[in-house]
């Protein structure tokens, strides 16, 4: 009898502690989807004619969306890693492009997105959809 109540204490131990791993997770990944939310308004104010900034919001913005992918439950991680990898792969297409060659810019720009244009859309909306479901404050 002692041995089966140790066991059901362990399962009872094990289960509230994975509850509260989950709650965490849930929790750093809510703050810093909120953190990215809050970036990529201040990133939708830079001119795109200041270069230096807009490299800097771009990449400010890709570093945010790479922590959401970090802190993502299991379960819309991968779709949150697709959106930061998007993120960089635009970054890195305006960083490695020159603001005076518009052509060359506008280019590594397309070929970022039609790299990811038959996923990305897909995973936005699931993204976002977790996001209002996890984070949002219950009614």
């Amino acid at each position: 009898m002692t041995s089966i109540l140790r066991w059901a204490a362990a399962v009872v131990a094990a289960m509230v502690m994975t509850s509260c791993s989950n709650a965490n997770q849930e929790a750093s990944f809510c703050e810093a989807s909120a953190e990215l939310q809050k970036v990529d308004a201040l990133s939708a104010e830079v001119s795109p004619s200041d270069d230096a900034a807009t490299r800097g919001a771009l990449t400010q913005t890709a570093a945010q969306a790479a922590r959401v992918a970090k802190e993502a439950p299991h379960e819309i991680r991968r779709d949150a890693e697709l959106v930061a990898a998007f993120l960089l792969a635009l970054t890195n297409a305006v960083n490695n492009t020159k603001s005076e060659d518009p052509l060359e810019r506008s280019a590594a720009i397309g070929a970022a997105q039609q790299e990811f244009e038959d996923q990305l859309s897909d995973s936005v909306a699931k993204l976002a959809a977790f996001v209002a479901r996890t984070c949002s404050p219950a009614p």
